[in-house]
This record gives structure tokens, sequence and C-alpha cells, in this order.
């Protein structure tokens, strides 16, 4: 019974946080075309459906960041939980590449155009390639870093499985320093498929950037590993 009554009050929670956090979006989103200002609101969101849940959660490294630079933050994924907590933890202003058929979805659509968030096809290669140059021009003119998941979708087993390339080259073509960032965590709260929130603390590791000034597209498979390397072994708990 305790289950359901907090499984209501965190939905709860979503549903209105989403439509207040969203009408305010929609009203200062268009005018404030760098983002400078919309762009703190995915974080109000973050932080109440996080304070909603009750969950503990922490973040380190922080130190090793600028606080006025931009940045590509490239993270692991396991649970639906990453994006808030990845979201309230670093006090960068964020957006995300998300697929063209979320901007097709009425309000919540449009809540992503003002918001900044860059729309992607990935139907074939061409049109991902386009997407990229989109959020490339969209990046080098706004206030905003990304975050990325490049593993495309939540692990199934916890294991980090491989990574896409798209936000390599983006990183290089930006020339915006790539931060590997590990939650772990998230899938022991919230496993893949399930409403029911385990009691265990998610810790959000926050690594040293990678400088790819001066990198050309060439090196785009080399950053990949080296990022892939860094998170693997923050997981592993060898780092």
């Amino acid at each position: 019974m305790r289950y359901r009554i907090r499984t209501v009050w965190i939905l709860l929670n979503l549903v209105i946080a989403t439509i207040v956090i969203g009408i305010l979006v929609l009203l200062t989103g268009f005018p404030d075309t760098r983002k400078k200002y919309v762009g703190c609101m995915p974080r109000w969101w973050s932080k109440w459906v996080l304070w909603s849940s009750g969950l503990e959660y922490e973040v380190s490294g922080l130190e090793k960041l600028d606080p006025g630079a931009k940045y590509v933050f490239v993270g692991n994924h396991e649970s639906a939980l990453d994006i808030p907590v990845a979201v309230a933890c670093l006090p960068y202003n964020i957006v995300f590449l998300a697929k063209k058929e979320l901007f097709r979805i009425p309000l919540f659509g449009w809540g992503m155009y003002a918001a900044g968030m860059v729309r992607v096809d990935r139907q074939n290669r061409e049109k991902a390639a386009l997407s990229v140059d989109r959020a490339v021009r969209y990046l080098k003119r706004s206030c905003s870093s990304v975050l990325v998941y490049p593993e495309g979708t939540r692990s199934r087993t916890g294991e980090l499985g491989r990574f896409k390339k798209g936000s390599f080259l983006l990183a290089i073509r930006t020339q915006l320093p790539v931060v590997p960032v590990t939650i772990i965590g998230s899938r022991e709260v919230l496993p893949r498929n399930s409403l029911r929130f385990r009691r265990k603390k998610i810790r959000l590791i926050v690594e040293t950037p990678i400088i790819t000034r001066g990198l050309t597209e060439n090196k785009r498979d080399e950053l990949l590993k080296t990022t892939y390397r860094v998170i693997s072994a923050v997981k592993s708990g060898k780092s």
C-alpha cells in the first residue's frame, strides 16, 4: 500500500512539475534565443521530480570544471533517473539531442523547441549528419552545454554498451571539451520497465574534461575510446 501511495505521489508531482515548468518554458523560451535564462528551467524540473521521489543523490568532481565554460557531457545510461539526476547535479544550462518524433507531440514538442533541445533524425546517415550540423550551429551561438548518452538506450544488464560516434563528432566540430560523467546506483533504484523505487543513494561522478581543441574529425574514434575507458573504469571502481 505504501508503495502505491508513493508511486502516485511521484507521478502526480511529475505531471504538475511538467505542466508548471513547461508553461514557463513556453512563455520565455522562444524570445530567449541564446537560452541564457530558460536554460535553468530543466534543472528546476529535475530537482522538483527528485524531491518528490525522496531519493538521495550526490555529485563529486565539479571542482574539475570551469563554471563559465560549455561542455559536451557524456554519460552512461542505466535508468530513467539518469537524466533528472544529471541535470539536477550539473550547474550548467543543459540541452539534449532528442529524436525528431518527440517534437511532434503537441505542447510537449513546442516546449522542447522553446527550451533549445536539438532535433535528431536517425532514419538514415545523411539525415543524421544534418542533425549534427544543426546541433553544431546551435551550440556555437547558445549559452548551453549538451548532455549525451552515446549508448543510445538504457542498459539492460548494467554493463556499459557500445558508444555511438555522433556525440564525439559534435565535440570535435564545436571544439568543446568532453566531460565523462558516470552515474552509479540509478539502475538499482529504478530498474528498466519498473515504477518501483528502491532506497539507495545515486552518485554522479564527474571526471576531468578531455580537451578537443585542435582535434580533427579523424580523431573521433580515439576520443570515443578514451571517454569509454574513463567511464568504464569508474563503473568498475578502478578509477
